[in-house]
């Protein structure tokens, strides 16, 4: 990939990234998605599986037990790595 097409690229996801909260949950991780990399059909399976069932249960849940639910549920070593390929997927789909 050219240098140009690659700083287009990272350009691109930084504006998904900086506009995230306007991204439903849903269509950043998609089913699709969810599928591919996860043993759940979606992203409310995922976090109904990590213990999150609203807002506070989020906020509540220990980072240490959200990373090791990742680890163990999904092709991924950490949330941060999810959330890059979620983003570079939705990125794909959405803006090329």
């Amino acid at each position: 990939m050219k240098t140009r097409d690659r700083l287009e690229l990272i350009e691109k996801e930084c504006k998904i990234r900086n506009n995230l909260k306007q991204i439903q949950f849903t269509h950043y991780f998609s089913n699709q998605f969810m599928e591919r990399y996860t043993q759940f059909f979606c992203i409310e399976e995922f976090l109904e599986a990590a213990g999150v069932t609203n807002q506070a249960s989020l906020d509540s849940l220990p980072m240490e037990n959200w990373e090791r639910q990742v680890q163990l549920a999904t092709t991924f070593s950490s949330w941060q790595e999810m959330l890059d390929k979620a983003g570079e997927e939705y990125l794909m789909e959405n803006y090329y």
